[in-house]
């Protein structure tokens, strides 16, 4: 079916549903980032393949919004006869509709897509206009979308204390402590990535996110209802207290519950109108309270902060490794393009101990592809590396112990032209001065964010993206809503994982990144960082006459940890070469 025929068909929906707007946001019920094949309804309708995307189709045009990482991207892959490709970080898409519509009309929206939050700002905006917001009980796309599904042998597993470093019933005692506080006697949470982290699972349901898909309501005094996959060895391991139903029974679990419960309590930034609505309807009073594990999982533990060192050695290990093997093939002038070069930093990482899958899809981009912040190689788009040039990738991996997440950026060939040094030195010195960072607990992340760009600025250069995300413990690799960007409030405490990943991108040219976990601890009285990743940054990219005395120092000495820590496990001609890029400068 052409991209036509489907807006045609959904127009056709809108009609009879008496709608003029089309609301649809690229997600799914549990609001994912990264979300199954049975819910890349963005994707099926526009051709747009990134995670982050925001679709208005009306009677007449249709609209895709997404942010400064995919602009690039979303024009390459969309028809834009179809639909025009908007920038989210320019203009907000509601306040922009709002604009656009007529007085009295109607805007349809999936109650399952978008969170009570998403609804009533909605209706805030286009209250003025007398505007009205339909809300669809199931998922219009859908009647129109039968996709294909691969069988997946969906798979649930209790996480080794060992790593989680707390058990669950300690986990479920702070949140109740917290609930008592408050005076939440049932709460309702939806998102399963806190759900996971709290009872100590994971699942392999979503790829490069291992959570459990499910819904948990906890009562402080009675039985907590869990709904997921049925699983005996779930049974067994929450007990008593817990009592397991499939998903598909949670109408069935809601009504049972607003029997003898007049109250529950949600967090309307991840929970789905629907749940909301469907509660109202039954009778139940409905109140707005914070998921408590979202702040609760951003402090790691001390043992998660051993697993997250410990899974960066091995990590950069295989980095080491992937680099080596690329230069020697380059020098060898072996033909080697972004996806034989993909797969073989795959193929060094598998066999790692505690390896469990990648935490998002590779970037490997070659040329002006490395200039595509999110870029994704196919068999069409796939380049050779050639010389002259530069090479970007951005890869993690989800290990039993962490999560990772490292971009390098490296010169193919020996003599880098003066511009790719001049640019690669800003970012790396941007880069090098937020890593070296003393700051107090008060400091915001929009604080941070301007030391990344400073030396971008200088010549009126900057990145269309954040500088830093938060990041999971063998969770999401992109964990919110902690960042380092420029509108950032985020405030820092000890134990908190983030990435440095300032860049800069010449279009149909070449791409720049340098990305780093960060760990922050304490320093006295302020807070400073750790850097977590272990792989070397290219020194022939490097324009020394840029660098301070400070600068100097700090890439002398990660480059001396970065030797001390992975040497031991390479042979003999891997360590040679690593020795070589560790050299003082």
């Amino acid at each position: 079916m052409s991209n036509k025929k489907k807006i045609e068909k959904i127009t056709n929906l809108l009609k009879k549903k008496d709608c003029d707007y089309y609301l649809l946001p690229r997600t799914d019920k549990f609001q994912n980032e990264f979300i199954s094949e049975k819910d890349e309804r963005v994707k099926w309708l526009t051709g747009f393949s990134g995670s982050f995307a925001f679709v208005i189709i009306s009677l007449n045009k249709n609209f895709i919004f997404t942010d400064g990482r995919y602009i690039d991207q979303a024009k390459k892959e969309i028809n834009q006869k179809n639909f025009k490709v908007l920038n989210i970080s320019n203009t907000n898409p509601i306040l922009w509709l709002k604009n656009k519509m007529k007085l009295k009309e109607k805007i349809l929206l999936d109650s399952w897509l978008f969170t009570s939050n998403n609804l009533n700002y909605i209706k805030k905006v286009i209250k003025k206009k007398k505007c009205e917001v339909i809300l669809n009980k199931e998922i219009l796309i859908d009647q129109i979308w039968k996709p294909k599904l691969r069988n997946i042998d969906d798979k649930i597993f209790i996480r080794d204390k060992k790593h989680s470093g707390i058990s669950f019933e300690r986990k479920i005692k702070y949140v109740k402590e917290i609930f008592k506080k408050k005076k939440i006697s049932s709460f309702f949470f939806s998102s399963p990535e806190s759900i996971s982290w709290l009872l100590n699972i994971r699942g392999n349901q979503i790829r490069y996110t291992p959570v459990v898909l499910s819904f948990l309501i906890m009562n402080l005094n009675n039985e907590n209802f869990f709904l997921t996959k049925n699983n005996i060895k779930l049974k067994k391991y929450l007990g008593s207290n817990f009592k397991i139903f499939s998903i598909n029974d949670l109408k069935k679990i809601l009504i049972n519950f607003s029997i003898i419960n007049k109250e529950i309590f949600l967090d309307p930034n991840k929970t789905p109108c629907f749940i909301e609505k469907f509660l109202l309807d039954l009778g139940v009073s409905v109140k707005y309270f914070e998921d408590p594990c979202v702040n609760l999982m951003l402090v790691k533990n001390h043992a998660e902060i051993n697993g997250s060192r410990n899974c960066h050695v091995r990590d950069g290990v295989s980095i080491c490794r992937f680099l080596y093997w690329l230069s020697e093939k380059i020098k060898k002038k072996e033909k080697i393009t972004e996806l034989k070069a993909s797969e073989k930093l795959f193929d060094f990482r598998k066999n790692n101990k505690f390896f469990y899958d990648l935490s998002f899809e590779t970037i490997s981009g070659y040329g002006a592809n490395g200039s595509i912040i999110h870029y994704r190689v196919t068999k069409n788009t796939n380049k050779v590396l050639k010389k002259n040039n530069l090479y970007l990738f951005d890869s993690g991996a989800q290990y039993l112990d962490g999560t990772t997440d490292v971009t390098r950026t490296i010169s193919i060939g020996n003599k880098p032209s003066l511009e790719h040094k001049d640019l690669f030195t800003r970012v790396l010195k941007g880069n090098v001065e937020l890593s070296s960072s003393i700051f107090s607990e008060k400091t915001m992340g929009r604080a941070l964010d301007k030391i990344a760009r400073k030396y971008l600025k200088k010549k009126k250069y900057d990145y269309p993206h954040g500088t830093g995300h938060g990041v999971g413990n063998f969770l999401s690799v992109h964990e919110g809503p902690i960042s380092i960007s420029k509108n950032s409030k985020t405030k820092f405490k000890s134990g908190m994982l983030l990435t440095n990943e300032p860049g800069f991108y010449k279009s149909n040219k070449y791409g720049i990144r340098i990305e780093n976990i960060l760990l922050v601890k304490k320093k006295n009285k302020f807070l400073s960082f750790e850097v977590l990743t272990l792989a070397p940054i290219d020194i022939k990219l490097i324009d020394y006459k840029l660098l301070n005395l400070k600068d100097k120092m700090w890439i002398n000495n990660y480059h001396d940890n970065v030797f001390n820590k992975i040497s031991k496990y390479l042979d003999k001609k891997e360590t040679i070469w690593l020795r070589n890029k560790t050299l003082p400068i």
